[in-house]
This record gives C-alpha cells, structure tokens and sequence, in this order.
C-alpha cells in the first residue's frame, strides 16, 4: 500500500520511494521519534544535574559521578535483557509488539515529565534506566523487520535511511534536551509526551510483520538466554565478524560523542556551541555516509567497502589530531573565534569524512547480518549484536577513564583508536559477503 498523492512523482526506480512506502515510512518516522525522545529526556537530566546549583537543586552524589552513572543506566538493561528481547521479536508480529513498546514509550515520558516537573533526579535516573529498556527490547524488533517488510534490492537502502535518521535523531534529541531544559521543567515533558504519542499514532500504520518463529521459547534466565543467543550466532563465522566489526564502530562512536565536550574544552579550548558544532558534523557525517552506501553498492549487500571505510575513519582521524592547533587564547573561544583560525576549517573536515567513513563501514555490515540470518532467529542474532554493542561500549568507557586518569589527553585516546581500527580493518577483510 503506498502513500496516496505521490505517484505523479515516479519515485518507482528510485531508493527515495522507500518513503512513500508504507513499509517503510511508518517505521522510519517511530523509530526517529523514539530515538529523539530518548536523547532529549537523556540529556535533559544530564544538564540539570551538571548545573544542579544554579536550579536550586540538592545533590548528594558529585554531578560527575552521576553523570557517568546516567550513561551506565542506558547500557546496562542491553546486557541483562537482550536476549528475552530477541526471543519475544522472533516469537510475536513485530508490527504488534512495535505498537505495544510505542505505547510504553508515552507512560514512560508521563512519569519522566512528572520527574522533571518535580526535579526530582532519583526518579528520572530510575526512568533513565526504564528508558534503556525499552530501547534494548526495540531495536532486535526494528532491525529484524526490515527484511519482512522490504524486499532484498532496497535492504541496503532502508538501513541506510534507518542509520542515518537515528544519528540525525541522537543529535537533535541531546540539543533539544540541552536547551529546553532552561524553560520551566515542565515544558520537556510535554515535548517528550507529545512526541510518544505522535510516535504511537504512527506506529498504528506499520503493516503486518507475522511470527517468525511462534514456537520460540521464551528463557528469563538471563545468563542462560544470553550463552544461548551468543551460541546460536557462532554458528556462523561470518556473522561472528559481522557482529564484532558492528560493535567496533557502535565503540568508536560513543567515543567519539562522549569525548567531543572534553576535546572542545580541553583541547580546541572552545565553548559548548563549539561542543556542539562537532556533535553535529559528526551525526550529519554518519548520516551522508549511510545514505551514499546504497548509491556505491548499488543496491548489493556488499562488505567490500567496509575495510576501506575502517581505514578513512583511522587515517582522518589522525589528520584531525594532527589539523588541531596548539591553543592560543587565554579563555574559550566562541563560535566565531573559532572559525576565524583555519586550520579549524581542516579539523572540521577530518571529522566529518571520519564519520561519512562511519556510515560507509556499518550499514552493509547490518544488511548482511540481516540478510544473512535465518528469520526463524533473526530478531535473537541481532539481539546478540546488541549485547556485544553494550558489553563494547562498557569495556571502551572503563579502558578510556582508566587511561585518562593515567594522564592521557583526548588526543592519546583518538590516535589509539586510530590505530586499532586499523587492526579492525584487517579483521573486516575475512567477511565474505
């Protein structure tokens, strides 16, 4: 069923016409929605804990602390609960169990609009946690119906457009979080309960995406499930560097994004419009590189750009290393400070190819696990996926603070990354696809 009032346009041939499909569009638009709401309520708490003295607020705990306790509450639920998530996604319609987490999603934005009109922190970092539940049993859900809904020649395309709208949705979430926050509180949580029912309304309209598995057994030991979606994946070498290659740039790019507020500050010496210059060429990079795979592939589910791309995000990450300039004012620069240097111009640039390289290397790597998983245990393998993302991030985020507490700087922790995507890049060669 397509969109009535676009046909003039001829869109037939073209990838573009994904979104005048009912196959697609619904489940795009949901998807952007709940990603948008994660990040804004995210980093909404994030700013009013950072300047909790300036709202009159009490913490027990040091804002640092908490903090980095918030980004543990999102990671956590991924390793204790993806693999019930996989198995309900392979057991029930995905199509029903989107529209069931949707509806979740406008309860959990109620209770976050009463914590921010409250200020009351301990139930937002409780709802924190609940959020990060949510999105662990939504994305097996969203990543397995794609190849239900979307024939093999537009798979490449849908992640695509998929991948390139949730960094675009990452972004705009965290500045809209950041900068609503200063109205009075109880204005991000209408936003966040208008934008959940929005995302529910539309998630009505996602077609029918039937069992794949109905006869799945559902395991609520968590260890157990998990040895057993981690066994059933090794089966399959190649779908074992498919899911390490993914977690690698999922590591590379919390990096990235949690460290950018340090390299501006601490590096650059720039303030936090600057801060979020970057945060933005980076998501708007991901997104162009996500969007160019099908156009290189021509709409072949291929890894044989993924080495390469694992190489331009090592070597542009050093030339933005090596474009950074040693510091010459004595404060932080502002906006227009900062674009009056122009060796700025080329560490812009290097950021933005890093993560346009980004987006070349991860979206045919989620094609092939998609396509290349029986759909019978498709929603358990990439499930996995998400486990080994989380348990990544949680080994990167340990390994960096212990390394900048030694003494590292930013620029230390940058240029090893570098150097271990080249080792990845070697590693990516084995994928046959």
């Amino acid at each position: 069923m397509e969109l009535e009032g676009l046909e003039p346009l001829d869109l037939k041939n073209l990838k573009y016409s994904l979104f005048a499909s009912r196959r697609f569009l619904p489940m795009f638009l949901s998807t952007f929605l709940g990603t948008f709401n994660d990040n804004l309520i995210r980093a909404g708490l994030v700013v009013m804990i950072a300047y909790a003295s300036q709202h009159d607020i009490y913490l027990t705990v040091q804002p640092e602390i908490l903090v980095t306790i918030c980004s543990a509450l999102l990671v956590v639920p991924m390793v204790l609960f993806s693999s019930i998530a996989g198995e309900l996604a392979d057991k029930y319609d995905k199509a029903k169990l989107i529209v069931l987490t949707k509806l979740a999603e406008v309860f959990i934005m109620l209770g976050a609009g009463y914590g921010f009109f409250t200020q009351n922190i301990p139930l937002l970092m409780v709802l924190l946690f609940i959020s990060g539940t949510h999105s662990t049993f939504y994305v097996p859900i969203k990543f397995s119906i794609l190849p239900q809904h979307l024939k093999t020649g537009e798979l490449l395309a849908g992640n695509g457009f998929m991948a390139s709208g949730s960094y675009l949705a990452i972004l705009a979430g965290m500045i809209a979080g950041g900068l609503i926050i200063e109205y009075p509180h109880e204005v991000i949580g209408i936003v966040a309960v208008i934008i959940a029912l929005a995302g529910f309304a539309i998630s009505l309209l996602i077609p029918p995406a039937p069992s794949s598995h109905p006869h799945t057994k559902i395991s609520f030991n968590l260890w157990h499930g998990s040895v057993g979606i981690i066994k059933h994946a090794r089966r399959d070498k190649t779908l074992v560097r498919t899911i390490l290659c993914l977690s690698w740039f999922i590591t590379v790019g919390s990096i990235y994004i949690s460290q950018f507020a340090n390299y501006a500050r601490g590096v650059v010496h720039a303030n936090n419009e600057v801060y979020i210059i970057f945060l933005t060429v980076f998501s708007v990079g991901v997104a162009l590189g996500s969007l160019l795979c099908d156009t290189l592939l021509k709409s072949q589910i291929s890894t044989r750009f993924t080495p390469i791309a694992a190489i331009g995000i090592s070597v542009f990450t050093a030339l933005m290393i090596f474009f950074t300039p040693v510091p010459i004012h004595e404060g932080l620069m502002t906006v227009r400070e900062f674009f009056s240097v122009t060796s700025h111009y080329f560490v812009l640039a290097s950021m933005l190819l890093v993560a346009v390289c980004g987006g070349l290397y991860i979206v045919p790597l989620y094609a092939l696990l998609q396509s290349r998983t029986q759909s019978s245990h498709r929603s358990q393998v990439i499930a996995a996926s998400n486990l080994s993302d989380s348990l990544s991030m949680t080994l990167a985020a340990i390994i960096s603070t212990i390394l900048l507490s030694y003494g590292l700087g930013v620029q230390d922790l940058f240029i090893i990354v570098a150097f271990l995507t080249l080792a990845v890049a070697w590693y990516a060669r084995k994928i046959s696809s």
